[in-house]
Parts: structure tokens; sequence; C-alpha cells
């Protein structure tokens, strides 16, 4: 269905809501590079260090480093299969005990 008049913004604002969007998107990568590389980083004694309890916390911190990894993967271009449904793992990390 076609949008009316009223619902098409004019061409500039049309480009600046585009290129904002892949902006953010560039800039979400570049988040999640960094929290990959933190993640990959972090040992057990620092996860102790922390009183990040061993078992399925921990397990649940890799699998979502592997996802993030695999989105990055595929943002890149390269051939990825996915591990995990990363909408599982973004549930899991969002419901994590503090």
């Amino acid at each position: 269905m076609a949008l009316t008049e009223l619902q098409l913004p004019n061409k500039t604002v049309f480009y600046t809501n585009l290129q904002n969007i892949a902006t953010n998107m560039k800039h979400l990568m570049s988040q999640w590079e960094y929290a990959s590389e933190f993640l990959e980083k972090l040992d057990t004694s620092d996860l102790d260090n922390m009183g990040v309890p061993t078992g399925s916390i921990r397990t649940d911190l890799i699998d979502f480093r592997t996802s993030i990894n695999e989105m990055i993967a595929f943002f890149d271009g390269t051939a990825t299969t996915q591990t995990h449904a990363p909408k599982t793992i973004v549930d899991k990390m969002r419901r994590m005990i503090k």
C-alpha cells in the first residue's frame, strides 16, 4: 500500500534518517566488538573476583560472546554458521540476576 503525501518525508529528511540509522548500526557494531574483546579477556579468576557464580551464568556469558562474534562476522560479510539464536542469548543476558 502506497504512503500518502502526508506520510512521505521529503528527500532530505529521508536521506538523513537513513544515514542516522546506518551510523547507529556502525556505532553499535563497534560497541559489540569492544564488548566481545572484553569478555574474551576475562578468565576464571576475574569472574571469581567479581563474584560471578559458576554454572549457567558463565556458560551464558560464553554464549553471549559467541553470538556477538557471529553477528559481527555477518555484518562484516564473513560466512558464519549460527551457533545460538541471538534473541535467546540476549534475553538470558537481560534476565541475568544482579
